[in-house]
């Protein structure tokens, strides 16, 4: 009896399993982050946590001073003033503490999208959005990589703390 309840139950799902495989390969898209972006697979976590001093001015001077948050989904830009400085590949998932994995945000738009690994739509409507306000010459992609200089940095800084 089960196995005629089954083969009828699976019977009637097989003409679904086409559109059930598109939706499951749409979902994939959307939600997986851009590849070659984001924090390498087995990168220690930086051990600066928050955005103090130089990098956070240089932050929220690259933003005007004014949120970086879409409007709506990923577009346009919210109106209201950045408090925050928020990393854009979050450091509990291993995102480090640099000018070019930062981005200005409301406490609203901090609080929404908090540790949530971004997208790679989200990412690239966040520097489609920097191309229209960020100052000509200034670095505008999201990279979640330290490079040669912000690495020494970090030894110095761990070498005095002995």
């Amino acid at each position: 009896m089960t196995d005629t309840l089954l083969t009828s139950m699976l019977g009637g799902l097989r003409p679904m399993l086409p559109f059930l495989a598109v939706v499951v390969v749409l979902l994939l898209v959307v939600a997986l982050p851009l590849p070659g972006r984001g924090p390498r697979m087995f990168q220690r976590r930086d051990p600066w946590r928050g955005y103090r001093f130089g990098s956070r001015r240089e932050v929220l001077e690259r933003a005007g001073g004014r949120c970086e948050g879409p409007q709506l989904l990923a577009w346009g830009r919210c109106r209201a003033e950045a408090t925050e400085v928020d990393h854009v590949y979050p450091w509990s998932r291993g995102g480090p503490t640099t000018v070019s994995n930062g981005q200005a945000l409301c406490r609203v738009h901090n609080r929404r999208k908090s540790n949530l690994r971004p997208p790679w739509w989200y990412v690239l409507s966040l520097e489609r959005r920097r191309a229209n306000y960020v100052p000509s010459g200034t670095e505008t992609r999201v990279l979640a990589r330290m490079n040669a200089e912000e690495r020494a940095a970090r030894q110095s800084w761990a070498a005095r703390r002995r």
